[in-house]
């Protein structure tokens, strides 16, 4: 079954990059350039199967991007993207939808891996 993952981040090499890699396994992909433009989308579709966010960005980052979804009580599986991975775990542990963390620069296998595993555990 396609299912849909929404990117979001900053840097438009990651961005077309995730979406080549999500697009080869067989998924629908929109990005997004901040925060603030992903929640816009959101509101006015169907809500992802997937997030995989970049946590440091200007306009909204990650953590408050995650935290509006929640407050709208959606909880979708979610992967944090950052250079700083073990401190983004210290911003993000009180959410219920992160459910990896990707350090930057990331393996193109763990992210399909990750990816997968979390679109195909319902």
């Amino acid at each position: 079954m396609v299912k849909s993952v929404l990117v979001v981040d900053d840097q438009l090499g990651i961005r077309l990059l995730l979406e080549e890699i999500i697009k080869s396994e067989g998924h629908v992909v929109h990005s997004f350039e901040n925060g603030l433009q992903a929640l816009h989308f959101m509101k006015k579709q169907t809500p992802p199967d997937l997030l995989v966010i970049d946590f440091w960005m200007d306009i909204m980052n990650g953590a408050e991007l995650i935290e509006q979804i929640e407050a709208e009580e959606m909880f979708i599986p979610t992967i944090i993207m950052s250079g700083a991975a073990e401190e983004v775990e210290e911003h993000t542990h009180q959410f219920e939808s992160v459910k990896k963390i990707l350090a930057k620069p990331f393996n193109i296998a763990q992210v399909k891996q990750d990816i997968n595993e979390l679109l195909t555990s319902d």
